[in-house]
């Protein structure tokens, strides 16, 4: 799939800073979440941590390990710049010394990195793993988002900032720290995500464009592209376009949805989810083990023809479910009936497509992913019935405590998951039939 044979230093960087930022954010998110609030400390140890380690992952995949350490350093630490705004633009501070605290910053970001770096022995990569780090990263930010975003329905914060694009008449990037508190911060937070993933779903269609020469990938990339940018206005317009909203001393106090908002609503929940699914596609495809790899077993025409037809049915039906899901989480619990039965009839096709699976030998692969929707089929409807019963049969109006926060946010979350699962799965279904006798697979390598 890649035409050069060892990674550059800029090969290695963006895929490793990139992962790095998203996992940086990732920590701040959930340690300063209101119902955990950690100790600014504990935070701090955290991302250094996290900084080194980065750095010491960069070093072992260039031979160049100095460049390729410090370079990640840097491309985490600009892109960090897009939340530590809050901290480097006090109220007070003139626009000099706010950049030399950002330079500043991304100073340490890269020292911090080169200390990992001199902890390492140079290596080498191949240019595809840094395909399929980025096409994971950009996975695992999207996949936390989704989770960011339930939170914020479960909270019922999703109005707490009541304008678009700014926030609170700020520039969203700047809003103050000491603001974002209780709604505020579920709602801000998930708008300074959102504009990660941007970023990095950008710079994945990018960067599979530049270095993996593959069309397919190039053409998802650019449809995920797309698509983040669809899911950001969505957003917006479900904020904007609100009936009416009163605000007093910085915090909303009220607000009337339009039947446009909460359209809106389902909309963006299920676009979501789909695009979720895009790269989870996108990840399967660059995988170095991934179903179109030369390496990998194909299986039997007969086989696969069953296969592709029921697991293209599956997606079908979680594409169905979704949107229920969605109906009943946003508008009306009146939908409730028709997505318990959907759940039970989807469960039914995940235990047929995983019994039609269970004779296949030629891939592991294809076998654990059928495996693993039984087992998430069987926690999803599990985690739905606690899910009603916790929260009743009224659509919730604000939050209503910890525990049913929880429980809703990890239901939709892992429905979201088990999208992605059936849409890998079937993919794997999707191989083209048996392998090619021993002389001609080394032909077609050599052709490569």
């Amino acid at each position: 799939m890649l035409i050069e044979s060892e990674s550059s230093p800029w090969q290695v960087a963006i895929p490793v800073g990139f992962a790095t930022t998203v996992t940086m954010w990732s920590a701040g998110y959930l340690t300063r979440l209101p119902f955990v609030m950690a100790p600014p400390w504990l935070l701090f140890c955290v991302l250094i941590a996290i900084l080194i380690l980065a750095g010491r992952v960069a070093a072992g995949r260039c031979r160049h390990r100095w460049t390729a350490a410090l370079l990640s350093g840097g491309v985490a630490g600009v892109v960090d710049l897009l939340v530590v705004g809050a901290w480097l633009q006090p109220e007070q501070t003139s626009g000099i010394s706010t950049a030399m605290m950002a330079i500043g910053f991304v100073l340490v970001c890269i020292g911090l990195s080169a200390c990992g770096a001199a902890t390492a022995a140079a290596g080498t990569s191949h240019p595809q793993r840094g395909v399929e780090s980025m096409t994971r990263t950009a996975f695992w930010a999207t996949l936390m988002l989704i989770g960011i975003g339930g939170l914020v329905t479960s909270e019922e914060a999703g109005m707490a900032v009541p304008d678009w694009p700014a926030s609170f008449g700020n520039n969203m990037f700047l809003l103050p720290l000491s603001k974002m508190t209780g709604g505020i911060y579920y709602e801000h937070a998930h708008r300074l995500f959102g504009s990660l993933v941007g970023l990095v779903t950008l710079s994945t269609a990018l960067y599979c464009w530049r270095v993996a020469h593959n069309r397919t990938l190039s053409r998802l990339g650019l449809l995920a592209s797309v698509q983040v940018v669809v899911q950001g206005v969505l957003g917006g317009y479900r904020v904007t376009g609100a009936e009416s909203v009163t605000v007093v001393a910085g915090q909303v106090a009220a607000s009337v949805e339009s039947t446009f908002s909460l359209t809106l609503r389902v909309v963006h929940g299920v676009h979501g989810q789909i695009f979720l699914a895009v790269l989870a596609l996108m990840a399967t495809l660059a995988s170095s083990a991934g179903p179109f790899s030369s390496g990998s077993e194909k299986p039997r025409r007969t086989h696969r023809r069953s296969w592709q037809r029921w697991s293209g049915v599956l997606v079908l039906l979680m594409l169905g479910q979704l949107l229920l899901g969605a109906l009943t989480r946003h508008i009306s619990r009146g939908w409730v009936m028709a997505h318990l039965g959907g759940g039970l009839v989807l469960l039914g096709v995940v235990m047929l497509v995983s019994s039609l699976l269970g004779s296949d030998t030629s891939s592991k692969t294809r076998s654990r992913l059928a495996l693993g929707l039984v087992l998430a089929t069987i926690l999803q409807l599990s985690l739905g019935f606690m899910t009603l019963a916790l929260t009743g049969n009224d659509v919730r109006v604000a939050s209503s405590g910890i525990s049913e926060t929880l429980t809703a946010t990890a239901h939709q979350t892992l429905g979201a998951v088990i999208l992605s699962l059936a849409v890998a799965l079937h993919c794997w279904c999707r191989r083209s039939g048996p392998p090619a006798p021993e002389g001609v697979a080394l032909a077609a390598d050599t052709k490569r």
